[in-house]
């Protein structure tokens, strides 16, 4: 989600300045802003219009606005400056910007099964899938009615993840901060432990910005013991405990929350 905060308008120098602001958040810098600025007379005879776009992920940290010099000062008083008052107008567009694919899975020729889920068709191996899960184990093999299909519907979920999912499995670097949350839960769901293997290795070794509080409850809802242990570790002082602690007592194992209060 992005949130938008204000439209930022000032006098500076020689020059009439005009910026967007926004904030930045982990579930916001996969979106790129489309915004238009739009400076309008008193009468509505005349107007300045400028447009220009950016990469959430381009903000830097401390920076939560996006604009330019609009035009001179000189020429904002004599057309648009009515009793110390000027009209702006704003129109903004967000489109998420979407990951290419690592890999496709659409070979026919050697896929013995396919996978649809929303509106895509995923052409896969039924070994394979048996192999790395057990919850296709079960469904390719056991006295299922989908085990003699030769294309199965999966519910409950979406497209893009699955690929991701899939990517994984195959090997692909194609966990992103974005997207790891969805993996697990497809893991989880699938019975996948090379998948979830690969997550938690991620948010173990991997630069991330993910925060301390987040990377406890993934290790706590998946059962992730290593990344669990590393958490508790990274809480070095008394400063660190309340935003761990605000995870809800539900989701927080009770030997975790045992030791993060010894430290304190």
């Amino acid at each position: 989600m992005v949130y938008f905060r204000r439209i930022k308008i000032q006098r500076s120098g020689p020059d009439f300045a005009a910026f967007l602001c926004c904030k930045k958040t982990e579930k916001s810098e996969n979106f790129q802003v489309f915004f238009e600025m739009k400076l309008v007379s008193a009468l509505g005879t005349e107007e300045k219009i400028k447009k220009t776009s950016f990469k959430i992920l381009d903000l830097k940290d401390g920076n939560d606005g996006y604009g330019w010099d609009f035009m001179n000062w000189e020429d904002v008083e004599n057309k648009f400056l009515v009793n110390g008052s000027i009209r702006m107008e704003c129109n903004v567009e967000l489109r998420e910007i979407r990951r290419k694919s690592s890999r496709k899975f659409d070979d026919q020729d050697v896929s013995d099964v396919v996978l649809v889920v929303e509106d895509k068709k995923f052409y896969m191996s039924r070994l394979f899938l048996s192999f790395q899960s057990s919850y296709f184990r079960a469904l390719f093999l056991g006295n299922f009615l989908e085990s003699a299909k030769s294309e199965i519907r999966l519910e409950d979920v979406d497209s893009e993840s699955f690929q991701f999912y899939l990517e994984v499995l195959h090997g692909e670097s194609s966990i992103t901060d974005q997207n790891i949350e969805q993996i697990l839960r497809l893991a989880d769901m699938f019975d996948t432990p090379t998948a979830t293997r690969r997550c938690e290795e991620y948010l173990m070794i991997f630069p991330t910005k993910i925060s301390l509080k987040t990377k406890t409850r993934l290790a706590v809802q998946y059962l992730l013991e290593d990344l669990k242990q590393k958490c508790l570790n990274e809480v070095r002082t008394i400063a660190d405990i309340p935003d761990i602690l605000s995870i809800p007592l539900k989701e927080l194992d009770f030997r975790l929350a045992r030791s993060m209060l010894k430290k304190a």
